[in-house]
């Protein structure tokens, strides 16, 4: 069924969003703010519908032409129809919005300007594919179908060369190709991924950390110094002596904090052990060994050990943890331990309001919150937000 839809808003991953004849809200991926467009409903619930775009009737000026072959096949990039302000205008919004909406105490949070890419293209070090009938793939909006990618500009120029000339392996094979200003492009098909266990990754100014080949590291290498300088920027602010860094990966931002304040000390916890080790090698090249250290452990399990040789009124708890946020259990052992402020970067912002309405039934607000657009063209963002402990 044809209907003509108006469009008002464009909804966390990208979806944009009107209202059917009825009443009844209408997801449509490609539409944008401001448009009406027909659309063809695709999926029916009993609370919403989903719908494609036939014909855009009336466009918005934001409306540009997606400079990718693969724009409304490929799920990856989801704005390329978007102009980029418009695209950060939304995401900023969809930040603000989830951390505002039924929160009575959102119109106390300050909110930062939102850090924009300086590109979209050429943005990402590392490109992960599935290899599916001779052809490097990426997974459709189904999460089944197989997409055949024969270039993604959302990789380095160095990634998108070697994408060209590399061989797909076997139905099912995942190929990851990374790259560094150190080691330039990988291919881990390839026989130099074999004969290597550890990339040097550079952040901007901050200099260069070493890291396990199959460990985390931010994949935007123009944005991720912009989001450690607001990491530290919010953990000065709390004049904390001591952190408690969870999920530190490699350990950079412990291993920056104590660079920072010399009377800072840093205890940090990771569960990938290779990450770890190399958070130990990263900490004596930078300097900060005797005041950082590492462990390899679960966050959950090793926190209260952790939070016994701290005092609470001088401590900073920094956590960074993946899409699913925290767990219950640990945001309540957070909040039981009292520190002095904490500070949470997510790449999630539902998981992260979850985990803010836990840290509130503990006293703690949000004091300030920022997005960072690591993600340009796709539909995800990262964010800081700096919880602070209400006065009783």
């Amino acid at each position: 069924m044809d209907l003509v839809v108006p469009v008002s808003r464009i909804a966390f991953g990208g979806d944009g969003v009107g209202r059917l004849p009825d009443g009844k809200v209408c997801f449509i991926p490609g539409a944008l703010p401001g448009e009406t467009v027909r659309a063809e409903i695709t999926h029916e619930a009993k609370s919403f519908a989903r719908a494609r775009v036939l014909e855009v009737l009336t466009a918005s000026p934001e409306r540009i032409e997606p400079d990718c072959p693969l724009a409304g096949t490929c799920p990856g990039c989801v704005y390329r129809h978007a102009s980029y302000g418009c695209e950060l205008e939304w995401k900023n919004r969809q930040f603000t919005d989830f951390l505002t909406r039924g929160n009575p105490a959102g119109k106390d949070i300050q909110f930062l300007p939102p850090l924009g890419a300086p590109s979209r293209n050429g943005c990402r070090n590392k490109l992960t594919f599935v290899c599916e009938n001779g052809a490097f793939c990426y997974r459709g909006f189904d999460n089944r179908t197989a997409v055949p990618v024969k270039d993604c500009l959302l990789g380095h120029p160095e990634i998108r060369g070697l994408l060209t000339t590399a061989a797909p392996g076997a139905d099912g094979q995942k190929r990851m190709f990374r790259r560094t200003i150190h080691d330039g492009a990988l291919d881990s098909g390839s026989e130099a991924w074999q004969t290597i266990t550890h990339l040097t990754e550079r952040l901007g100014t901050f200099g260069e950390f070493r890291v396990p080949k199959a460990s985390f590291f931010q994949v935007n290498p123009e944005m991720s110094p912009k989001l450690a300088e607001r990491v530290l920027s919010l953990l000065k602010e709390t004049g904390s002596q001591q952190l408690l860094e969870l999920y530190c990966g490699v350990g950079v931002f412990s291993i920056l904090a104590a660079k920072a304040n010399t009377g800072l000390t840093a205890d940090a916890v990771e569960l990938d052990a290779a990450a770890i080790e190399a958070a130990k090698y990263n900490a004596a090249q930078h300097g900060v060994s005797d005041r950082c250290s590492f462990r390899a452990a679960d966050a959950d399990e090793a926190f209260h050990k952790l939070g016994s040789s701290c005092d609470p009124a001088k401590c900073c708890v920094l956590v960074d943890p993946p899409r699913t946020g925290l767990p219950a259990s640990l945001t309540h052992e957070i909040g039981e331990f009292g520190p002095v402020a904490v500070l949470y970067v997510s790449c999630a912002p539902d998981t992260l309001r979850r985990d803010a309405d836990r840290f509130a039934e503990h006293g703690f607000v949000i004091q300030t919150a920022g997005m960072v657009d690591m993600f340009p063209a796709t539909g995800h963002f990262e964010s800081v937000t700096l919880f602070r402990r209400c006065a009783p």
